[in-house]
């Protein structure tokens, strides 16, 4: 069994970069160059026929597919330069990544800046997956408003609200409110962050979105155009595109007509990962594949998304076997029989998840199939924030489970970024209202428990007090026997309560700054918080931390 990974945490300072292998290597650290070379060997030595080639013969052929489709889906709206030399640019290093089309945290967007370097570094091509198959949640962002006192998140929509759906299907409802949105989430935040990029970028967004009629492609292509101006040669690809190449086709009808084992490895990944990690919850990190039963017969949760045009949430998708056929079905309106089996022709394989698509039926995968099939079938190195790279180690015991062999080692980034609020607030950066606070819990404690301490030396005290603090004395050093244990504890709660009166004005000013203090710990939460959106902070703050200071 392959060693156990450490748990990484994101990095606590604002700036704080973690990025393994590191850009720059250092003695020990590891490379880039050395995890591609140690992948390419990995996916060599796995040995599997999909459908009716060799795995080494379909990553070439999807290689090709995916940086064509990513070259002419990104340069629908920034410029691209393809290498005139097609056979060389299919074997340079493929460094891949991925993330929802939302408006992430600089820490997130750092893994982009990464997989630029890393390219660079070994003179390969960068490709980020947009995964548009994720859901889209809420169409607003919360913007912090206040001081350090009293500091609290407002929300600011930038679309109406809408059913949940996929970002993929998401369309943009209220056209005013997007382009209103820049202006007025920027003057709320102007207050803490005056020059934030947000004001600029915005515009971007309003531009993408009529042409693109989808709000996460707007949001993801706005964004890949700053990129392009902050100088990141990167290529985008949503999984919505991703997934109907036919290389892509071929792997998902391959993975389709072997459910039963897929369904069999990925329930004992995650069982294993509970054992090894002590996870008592049967939903955690995610629920088992379930088994239903109906007047059909059994049907086993496989780990893809299901949806249609006419119904666009996001289902759970079931699979039945038959002899040269399998059915798929959310269990409630959409029902399709396919011709996947694992004595059918591959051919035949697309042909019926091409018509699924031509009929408005959406079958995507999950988060651990879309890295699976990305570090399979194209990418030398897959980057991963601490989330992904947690979960992606289910990924790694799925395919030894299926195949037998380690799959290709991915990459892990992550960084930390906070308003700078220094220069607004002074003294924010050092200020600790979570410890005041704990201190003055403390004190409030040991003045009910321990109320000499905070009177003065006892010889200084009246003649009642010293009294008072001698019986509590004597209680104390009291054995306290079956007899005498009730009493005895009765007498020191009673000194206790008589001392700590003469320190009731201490009491009240202590209590009295409880819940300002409180305040402040709240405030401080949402002022300093990570997860802010990268477009809150100034184009000069995010070049720094991107590792782009120096142009």
């Amino acid at each position: 069994m392959p060693a156990r990974r450490r748990i990484h945490e994101p990095p606590e300072p604002s700036g704080a970069r973690l990025v393994e292998p590191p850009i720059v290597p250092g003695p020990g650290t590891g490379s880039i160059e050395a995890l591609v070379d140690n992948n390419r060997l990995l996916r060599s030595a796995l040995d599997l026929r999909i459908g009716d080639m060799r795995l080494h013969e379909l990553v070439a052929a999807t290689r090709r597919e995916v940086l064509m489709v990513a070259a002419e889906y990104t340069g629908h709206y920034r410029d691209v330069t393809r290498p005139a030399d097609m056979a060389d640019w299919i074997s340079r290093p493929l460094i891949a990544g991925g993330h929802q089309p939302e408006l992430f945290h600089p820490g997130v967007w750092l893994k982009n800046a990464v997989l630029d370097a890393y390219a660079r570094q070994v003179g390969g091509t960068a490709i980020n997956l947009v995964i548009d198959s994720d859901r889209c949640g809420r169409a607003a962002i919360d913007v912090p408003v206040g001081t350090p006192a009293d500091a609290r998140l407002e929300p600011v929509p930038f679309d109406a609200q809408a059913p949940e759906m996929a970002w993929e299907e998401r369309p943009i409802l209220d056209q005013a409110c997007l382009e209103s949105f820049g202006e007025r989430a920027s003057a709320l935040l102007a207050p803490l962050v005056p020059d934030a990029i947000l004001r600029r970028f915005w515009p971007l967004v309003v531009d993408r979105a009529r042409e693109s009629h989808r709000l996460g492609l707007a949001i993801a292509q706005a964004r890949h155009i700053v990129e392009e101006r902050f100088g990141l040669e990167t290529l985008e690809l949503p999984v919505g595109e991703l997934v109907k190449l036919p290389t892509v086709m071929v792997f998902t009808g391959w993975l389709l007509a072997h459910c039963h084992a897929l369904h069999e490895a990925y329930n004992a990944a995650l069982a294993s990962h509970r054992r090894a990690r002590r996870v008592r919850g049967r939903g955690r990190p995610m629920p088992d594949l379930a088994v239903r039963h109906d007047a059909a017969g059994e049907w086993i949760e496989v780990p893809w998304w299901l949806w249609s045009k006419e119904d666009p949430r996001r289902r759970r998708v079931y699979a039945s076997t038959a002899p040269g056929a399998l059915a798929l079905s959310d269990m409630e309106t959409v029902r399709v029989e396919l011709p996947i089996a694992p004595d059918t022709s591959p051919s035949k394989w697309i042909d019926a998840l091409s018509r699924m698509e031509e009929h408005g039926i959406r079958l995507r995968p999950r988060a651990l199939v879309t890295t699976l099939i990305a570090r399979l079938l194209f990418a030398d190195v897959f980057v991963h924030g601490i989330g992904g790279a947690a979960y992606d180690t289910l990924t790694d015991d799925i395919v030894r489970r299926l195949v037998g062999s380690d799959p290709p080692r991915h990459a892990l980034v992550s960084g930390t970024l906070r308003l700078p609020l220094e220069g607004v607030f002074p003294g924010f950066d050092t200020a600790d209202p979570r410890a005041d606070l704990a201190a003055v819990n403390r004190t409030l404690r040991d003045i009910a428990y321990h109320p000499e301490k905070h009177l003065p030396d006892v010889g200084d005290l009246p003649g009642e007090a010293q009294r008072l603090v001698a019986a509590k004395r004597h209680w104390i050093e009291t054995v306290p026997t079956p007899a005498l244990a009730r009493r005895r504890c009765q007498e020191i709660r009673a000194a206790n309560g008589q001392l700590a009166a003469s320190l009731i004005a201490e009491v009240r000013s202590l209590a009295a700054r409880a819940p300002v203090l409180a305040a402040s710990v709240k405030a401080q939460g949402v002022l300093g918080a990570r997860t802010h959106p990268w477009c809150f902070f100034s184009e000069k703050t995010l070049r720094s931390f991107l590792l782009l200071e120096n142009g």
